[in-house]
């Protein structure tokens, strides 16, 4: 798609915004964004969301404006795009309805998704409260999805068109009443169109690296134990052992590992083994050379959150992503009381991980999803 398709399908979106305060990090996303929308005659206003945990005693640690560093690129963005910058501080809020809860998933042996809750509650919950005081029509970012209107009436997500960048997973649990006020204008062209785009505009985001997933860290740690020590919690050293109970070797907490995670375990196998239990009671990380012993058929999921209606006991098929990085597979979906779900795979997926999310597609269009509670 060139810059005057991406400008035109802005400016010929039925939602016809006026107005739109446009989520920025300082990176080539959500600069380029901002810059089509301005391209297409809405007045945008930058805001720049302030997570991470800059008050806290972390031994080190970065707090982070999220996808970046600091504030500091997104201003310079702003700037160079000629719009005004704001910066909403929700580290607080941040520390409460995301990081707290991550960190309760890890302690329970799971592997969380922590950008599923801030999507939800923070840069789609706050930052659009946000744009209603400030009399905007909603909320502008770089992520790569697309809304589009509904037969029936109203918005529905769908995947973005780089197979390789499409973010939607990340985004099954907004509500269905805010994607009217969503826009994603790099939904429609590739994630190499957005960079010649910056480069275009002579604009510093254009060779400037990823987005880390984490909004903070030390170089060389895993989140997990960054975590942990940001939130104060103690360490539950244990042991690794094989499917048959042998002692292996020694970790320094459950909460850092994941199924299917192969690298990182520093135990001499001889070969090849995979993460295929957690028992955060017993600190026991069940190590094993079988990779059959990673796949299931299976899933329950619980906290479910549908964009399209579902009724339960109805069941379909469905396409299921149990990652980010996993595509998804072939499933049969049954809704089950009490916000559950179970999905039956037609063929067997490997690392379907408690805590994770488990999104649901027909085709392009995301359903909904919930959170992986069991697997078999």
């Amino acid at each position: 798609m060139s810059l005057e398709a991406a400008v035109k399908s802005l400016s010929s979106d039925p939602r016809r915004p006026r107005r739109l305060a446009a989520a920025m990090s300082g990176g080539v996303d959500s600069t380029v964004a901002a810059y089509l929308a301005r391209e297409a005659g809405i007045q945008v206003v930058g805001v720049t969301l302030r997570l991470g945990l800059r008050g806290a005693e972390t031994g080190g640690m970065t707090g982070a404006s999220c996808g970046d560093e600091s504030g500091d690129a997104a201003r310079e963005a702003a700037g160079r795009l000629d719009i005004p910058h704001h910066v909403l501080d929700l580290e607080e809020d941040f520390r409460r309805i995301v990081l707290s809860p991550a960190w309760e998933e890890y302690a329970r042996g799971r592997t969380p998704n922590p950008c599923v809750l801030c999507n939800r509650h923070l840069k789609f919950g706050r930052l659009l409260d946000y744009a209603r005081e400030i009399g905007a029509d909603g909320i502008l970012t770089g992520h790569y999805a697309r809304v589009l209107p509904e037969e029936e009436g109203g918005f529905g997500l769908h995947r973005g068109l780089d197979p390789k960048k499409d973010q939607s997973y990340f985004l099954f649990g907004l509500e269905r009443e805010a994607l009217e006020r969503c826009f994603f204008p790099l939904g429609g062209i590739l994630k190499a169109e957005t960079r010649e785009i910056a480069r275009g505009l002579g604009l510093a985001a254009a060779e400037r690296r990823e987005s880390q997933d984490a909004c903070f860290g030390i170089a060389g740690e895993s989140f997990p134990e960054s975590l942990r020590r940001a939130l104060g919690a103690p360490a539950r050293p244990g042991v690794f052992v094989d499917p048959d109970g042998k002692v292996l070797g020694r970790h320094g907490g459950a909460h850092a590992y994941t199924l299917g995670q192969r690298r990182g375990l520093g135990v001499p196998l001889g070969v090849r083994g995979w993460v295929s239990r957690i028992e955060p009671d017993t600190g026991k990380v069940v190590i094993s050379a079988d990779a059959n012993a990673l796949l299931s058929r299976e899933l329950t999921a619980e906290g479910a959150l549908w964009l399209q209606p579902v009724e339960e006991g109805s069941s379909f098929e469905a396409l299921v992503a149990v990652r980010y990085s996993h595509p998804a597979a072939p499933a049969r979906v049954k809704i089950l009381p009490g916000g559950r779900f179970t999905a039956q795979f037609v063929r067997p997926v490997r690392a379907v991980t408690p805590g994770q999310a488990a999104v649901a597609y027909q085709g392009d269009r995301v359903l909904g999803g919930g959170w992986i509670g069991a697997a078999g």
